[in-house]
């Protein structure tokens, strides 16, 4: 009997042994997963100040943009308060419907106005006053030409319906209706009526 009690007695020890360490592992095992929870915690706390960090400043930026909007609304509505009481008054007798607000100059800018004098625009005048035809390079108009009598014409390189419409004298939109042209597209060779049909 003495037996059974030594060999029950080492049983038990076995069975609370075995116990001990189921324990032991379950709580090294909780204690890792404790840890696990408290680092992505700090983890969370860290991008939750940074969340509210760039929150304060979206909103400190935000009011000073509306304090901007609302200054600019103002100089807004002085200038146009500013405008409406210069129409309604008469400035150096001046209509008030040619009073707009100006741009600004061009010294603003750092940079200087240029003057003409009238005799820079002098030889302007004096090839304005010529033959424009000429100066393009096309040849002007002959009554032999435009009385020739020609019927039709046969389109050569380089020729448009313009320059085709100046030499015989008539409108593009006579050459195309006679023509029946879609389009401003000729090819060289084609045929053209040039005179009403």
């Amino acid at each position: 009997m003495g037996v059974v009690i030594v060999v029950s007695g080492l049983i038990s020890g076995c069975v609370s042994s075995e116990k001990y360490e189921a324990e032991k592992a379950r709580a090294l095992n909780f204690q890792r997963l404790l840890a696990q929870e408290e680092k992505r915690t700090g983890e969370i706390n860290a991008k939750y100040q940074e969340v509210q960090q760039e929150l304060t400043n979206i909103q400190s930026q935000n009011r000073d943009l509306t304090s901007e909007l609302d200054t600019m609304r103002d100089q807004f509505t002085n200038t146009q308060d500013e405008l409406t009481r210069l129409r309604d008054s008469k400035v150096d007798g001046a209509k008030a419907d040619d009073l707009t607000l100006s741009e600004p100059s061009i010294s603003e800018f750092g940079l200087e106005d240029i003057e003409f004098k009238d005799s820079d625009f002098a030889d302007i005048s004096a090839d304005l006053s010529g033959d424009l035809g000429a100066d393009l390079g096309e040849e002007p108009l002959s009554p032999s030409v435009m009385d020739s009598g020609n019927k039709s014409h046969t389109v050569a390189k380089g020729e448009t319906l313009f320059s085709i419409s100046r030499q015989y004298g008539i409108s593009v939109n006579n050459l195309k209706s006679w023509n029946n042209l879609p389009s401003n597209l000729i090819k060289p060779g084609q045929k053209l009526v040039v005179s009403r049909p």
